[in-house]
């Protein structure tokens, strides 16, 4: 069903992507030739994006270039190893800088025989011009240009004539006896029914181009469909005949794969997980969805001002799904509309499925308002949506030092279920409620995206299982739920001892008491009502009236008796209870009068 989709998101994009027999590569340079051969210049086709310099996508002849030490000059185009004869930026150790030099040498003698060899049969005057280069260049000559290499031959290179508009490979007709064949190919291949297709046709042994773009996957490339050891294999079938996919087909889905990798508006991460979409035909949901994993982080570089535009309406789209003032018309044209969801994680060389989710655009737009709603609490600084980006890294621990949370050892497993609730509309994980209250009980961080999903899993949870529960967006004075009157409690109590030490506390009770007051309150809230005493003495009269009021108005909600221990939703209101509190401590009047009539 995966490899369909993506072979059908080929199709209709297809005049963006490379076609049979030619594959897209990061070119960085390019070697200007005069028309007789010599040459002209070297020159740089990266170009700068912020602070960072980006090579272009470039549609040229043949597949990826083949991984191994085996000499596998490409056509018309290739690394400077190939194109030269030279390494711009040799290994540090000398060793292997001079085994390199070496190499270099032999893969630039074979990358000429292979053109000139050709020279006779294509017969091309720009042709003409790279065999006259090739026979002439010596490797040596790099030396003299070998600053300017070093900065822009840091990818694949072309060639192009002066004067000319579009590049050599862009301009001769290659005999298709010539055109390379990729890794996966064979003399003689099978023909098989294809499983995506149903057509019959040559089936491939391996699966390529290689797909490119999954964190933490190969540089090189990764197989989204491989079989490489023979406990795998059945019926003599090796490598990927196993599961009979046809060459075509497999051009395709690798190509709209890597196409959608390699868009920034299309492809975000969750944890070790890479999340592609994609609708099956042009929809303003595709926008809002990128803008409903992730904003942009804040060390990335500015996106132009078009992505920015686009962002902007997609933040506003989802904004009004979660107030339900949306006046958007998903379907405009009344035709509907699919969309699919894929998570990829790594696995050494290959890749494997952590998410893959179909959903109708109503369907869709009807979950991600659910989730808005389910989500949406007061108390955020920034007017930033909370994307799952942020959920998933709120579960990671606080460090402190840095001010944010270190996201190295997120779950996979919980990111891949979170983004799966979102869109289906099931349940949040349970592991999503534990590891928030775990966190904040190790590290303190009592965050707004932590109480957010805290929030959500309460809401939605209960919903499901037919006993809705109730949760403000801001503090409810009116809700007499014990373990958010025993959060909103302690969060008294902790104002109560700062208002009473001028400066800064080195620890507060909450570094002391929050995670027993949130498992057993009966066992230490008696403790900390008789340590304010000595706090609530220490304040001026109308200030310790007016604490002890706020306090009593609470307490009276418990009846004076704490709870003995609170279960894991409880906890989860106990938090939401003390942030809401806090939130309205540190509120003014002017700011809680218009958050009221929001």
């Amino acid at each position: 069903m995966i490899l369909q989709r993506l072979a059908e998101h080929y199709d209709r994009i297809k005049t963006k992507l490379p076609q049979p027999g030619s594959s897209l590569q990061k070119i960085s340079f390019c070697i200007v030739l005069n028309p007789d051969g010599s040459l002209n210049s070297f020159q740089s086709l990266q170009e700068r994006i912020g602070s960072k310099l980006v090579v272009q996508s470039m549609n040229i002849p043949g597949q990826g270039k083949p991984s191994g030490r085996a000499l596998n000059p490409c056509f018309l185009w290739d690394n400077a190893a190939y194109l030269l004869g030279c390494v711009p930026n040799p290994d540090s150790d000398p060793q292997k800088a001079e085994n390199e030099a070496a190499r270099s040498i032999l893969a630039f003698e074979a990358f000429r025989k292979k053109h000139i060899d050709l020279e006779a049969r294509i017969a091309d005057p720009s042709f003409t011009a790279v065999c006259t280069f090739l026979r002439n260049w010596s490797p040596e000559q790099a030396c003299d240009h070998l600053d300017l290499l070093k900065e822009i031959a840091t990818n694949f290179g072309v060639f192009r004539v002066a004067g000319e508009m579009k590049y050599i490979h862009d301009l001769i007709s290659v005999p298709a006896d010539t055109k390379e064949q990729s890794a996966g190919s064979e003399a003689d291949p099978p023909h098989a029914m294809c499983l995506v297709s149903g057509v019959i046709e040559e089936i491939a042994r391996l699966h390529e181009p290689k797909i490119k773009g999954v964190g933490g996957a190969q540089p090189g490339g990764a197989l989204l469909v491989s079989f490489n050891a023979s406990a795998y294999e059945s019926y003599d079938k090796t490598q990927s005949y196993n599961a009979p996919v046809g060459s075509t087909t497999a051009f395709k889905y690798a190509n709209a794969l890597n196409y959608l990798l390699s868009q920034r508006n299309r492809r975000v991460t969750l944890g070790d997980s890479t999340v592609v979409f994609w609708a099956d035909h042009q929809n303003v949901l595709e926008d809002a969805l990128s803008a409903m994993f992730s904003e942009p982080l804040p060390n990335e570089d500015p996106i132009i001002e078009e992505d920015q535009e686009r962002a902007r309406q997609a933040r506003l789209l989802l904004t009004q799904l979660r107030d339900g003032t949306g006046t958007t018309e998903i379907n405009p044209d009344g035709q509907p509309t699919k969309f699919f969801l894929l998570g990829l994680s790594p696995n050494a060389s290959r890749i494997f499925v952590r998410l893959w989710i179909e959903a109708d655009a109503t369907e869709l737009q009807d979950r991600l308002s659910k989730h808005l709603r389910d989500i949406e609490l007061n108390g955020d600084r920034d007017d930033r949506l909370l994307t799952l980006r942020r959920i998933v890294a709120a579960t990671g621990r606080w460090d402190g030092k840095k001010s944010k949370f270190d996201t190295e050892n997120i779950s996979p497993q919980l990111a891949g279920d979170l983004a799966r609730s979102v869109l289906t509309g099931a349940a949040y994980p349970r592991s999503l409620l534990a590891t928030m209250i775990r966190r904040i009980h190790s590290d303190g961080k009592v965050a707004y995206a932590r109480v957010a999903a805290i929030k959500a899993c309460l809401l939605r949870n209960s919903r499901l299982r037919g006993s809705p529960l109730e949760v403000s967006r801001m503090l409810d004075k009116n809700n007499d739920d014990a373990a958010y009157c025993c959060g909103r409690a302690f969060a008294l109590l902790e104002m109560i001892q700062k208002d009473s030490v001028e400066g800064e506390l080195n620890r507060t009770i909450k570094g002391s008491y929050f995670t027993a007051a949130s498992t057993t309150p009966s066992l230490v809230f008696p403790r900390l009502c008789r340590l304010s005493q000595h706090h609530l003495a220490k304040l001026d009269t109308n200030q310790r009236i007016h604490r002890e009021r706020q306090f009593g108005e609470v307490i009276n909600k418990l009846r004076n008796a704490f709870p003995r221990l609170l279960s894991l939703d409880d906890q989860g209101k106990y938090v939401i209870g003390y942030f809401h509190q806090r939130q309205d401590l540190y509120t003014s009047k002017k700011d809680k009068e218009e958050g009221a009539n929001a």
